[in-house]
């Protein structure tokens, strides 16, 4: 629904006795109540009149509340809320990436082309798109599975077709699924029992956030190892979503040969997995890592090289020396910057747009130091902060020292061969995979204070004159402009 159509579904529902905060139940009720007196063959044939309507309408009294108008108002109410989408007016919705909604719209195909009976799990992770699900696969018997027993109660009458539960209750669930969409909150050991409600060829997809499925403890690598050993693994994805790394994980019906390693890739609004490494289930079972970086560096010979010499050691990462600069909601009045202003000479404050009034947005805070790195048209770029400044695009990262280390030696390991080397491990085609846990987790060579300092020296003075020339060049072009028009 646009916004448009919402406001004239607010106004019409006011004008038949339903204010804003009821309109929800109003659409819990006409769903329900379509299903039920529907499954009346009686009914189908014939339909139903306005006062059945209505008495059937009072019966939901006790959990719905009851609408206060007449029966001819309330058949109006009935058909205004059959039109809406179900979950536009529900209170407290959350909202869910656009990247989610490609993950399900991957899942619908896989839905589809499995048997009958198909479960979603983790689903307050994506409500929003709950409807589309339920509207494609209309023909299948769909499970819905939540956390909150309150949406346990609201998805049961918005959709009366399917089956919603806890996912405390699936441990007790005797039914078994072609499908299982599961978006992983709990953990990976979650995700493995998952894989007993499954048919005997059933298939399943996991997304779940990459720090839960290389969680230690006894009972996450247990879960691994089982789901390594039953080599149903078919593909792992590093995915990116809202600036947090997950992984997408694809199980088959049946023992697969081998495992592929790869990136998701959003870039024209659809999933596609871009595979970077493929090897034996049995080889996959060995190296007993689900960490990706392991895969992401075995499949580039340079990567393998560098580690194998102790050039570099993916003990010592950035991780170590630099933490994140995380997003805050925050008052401040310092200059903002965009991706344009980040350049290979530095951040150019002169492209900073300057914020008058105090007000409070979602900004990372930069300090004096601080190496950023971003995308500008394909390109990336990597700058160390010269003077406090903010930033509100997710797409600029910021990584600040913790001791010894500078911005500027790591500016020139990432500019430089070496760097390059790892970075190309988050790269497909012209796209860039970036995610905050994935660089903090790059191997970055030691140095002694000496070296640290020279190479420091060595990017201040060669950046300070490459921004120089920049500025040369820009006033030379506008000097030739004003030349040629005769100014």
């Amino acid at each position: 629904m646009t916004a448009n159509d919402i406001h004239d579904a607010i106004e019409t529902f006011a004008r038949y006795g339903v204010p804003r905060e009821r309109i929800f139940n109003e659409v819990m009720r006409a769903r329900y109540l379509d299903y039920v007196l529907f499954l009346n063959p009686e009914n189908v044939q014939y339909g139903i009149s306005i006062d059945d309507l209505y008495e059937n309408m009072k019966r939901t009294a006790d959990k719905l509340g009851m609408y206060e108008g007449d029966a001819d108002t309330y058949a109006r109410v009935y058909t205004l809320a059959l039109r809406v989408e179900p979950l536009v007016f529900a209170p407290e919705m959350p909202t869910a990436p656009a990247k989610v909604h490609a993950l399900l719209a991957e899942a619908v195909k896989k839905a589809e082309a499995a048997g009958n009976t198909v479960l979603f799990t983790g689903a307050e992770e994506y409500l929003p798109y709950l409807a589309g699900i339920f509207q494609d696969l209309g023909g299948k018997r769909i499970a819905v599975a939540v956390k909150d027993g309150i949406w346990k109660e609201r998805l049961h009458y918005v959709f009366p077709r399917g089956r919603a539960m806890l996912e405390s209750e699936l441990a007790e669930d005797t039914e078994h699924y072609d499908y299982i969409f599961d978006f992983e909150t709990d953990g990976i050991a979650a995700a493995a029992d998952l894989r007993h409600r499954l048919a005997e060829k059933g298939v399943m997809d996991v997304i779940i956030p990459s720090a839960l499925l290389t969680k230690e403890g006894d009972t996450a690598l247990a879960a691994r190892r089982n789901l390594a050993a039953e080599k149903k693994l078919t593909a792992f994805y590093d995915t990116e979503i809202g600036g947090n790394e997950y992984a997408y994980l694809r199980f088959a019906g049946e023992a697969a040969k081998t495992v592929s390693f790869g990136l998701s890739d959003f870039s024209d609004g659809a999933f596609r997995g871009i595979d970077q490494l493929s090897l034996p289930s049995e080889t996959f079972i060995e190296a007993d890592d689900w960490n990706y970086d392991l895969y992401a560096f075995n499949g580039s010979p340079s990567v393998q090289m560098l580690l194998s010499q102790n050039i570099v050691s993916p003990d010592f990462t950035l991780g170590k020396v630099f933490s994140d600069v995380p997003m805050e909601e925050i008052e401040t009045d310092l200059p903002q910057i965009s991706r344009e202003a980040v350049t290979d000479s530095g951040v150019r404050m002169d492209l900073a747009a300057h914020v008058r009034e105090k007000t409070p947005a979602v900004l990372r805070v930069l300090a004096a130091g601080d190496l950023v790195l971003t995308t500008v048209e394909g390109h990336l770029r990597t700058a160390v902060v010269k003077e406090p400044c903010a930033v509100s695009d997710e797409g600029i990262l910021v990584f600040r020292p913790l001791e010894g280390y500078t911005g500027e030696y790591v500016k020139l390991y990432f500019d430089g061969k070496l760097g390059e080397l790892f970075l190309a491990t988050m790269k497909a085609g012209k796209h860039w995979y970036l995610t905050t846990s994935r660089l903090l987790r790059l191997p970055i060579p030691p140095a002694g204070k000496e070296t640290m300092e020279a190479l420091t020296r060595l990017c201040d003075e060669r950046t300070k004159a490459l921004a120089h020339a920049e500025a040369a060049w820009r006033e030379a072009k506008e000097e030739s402009v004003r030349r040629m028009v005769g100014k």
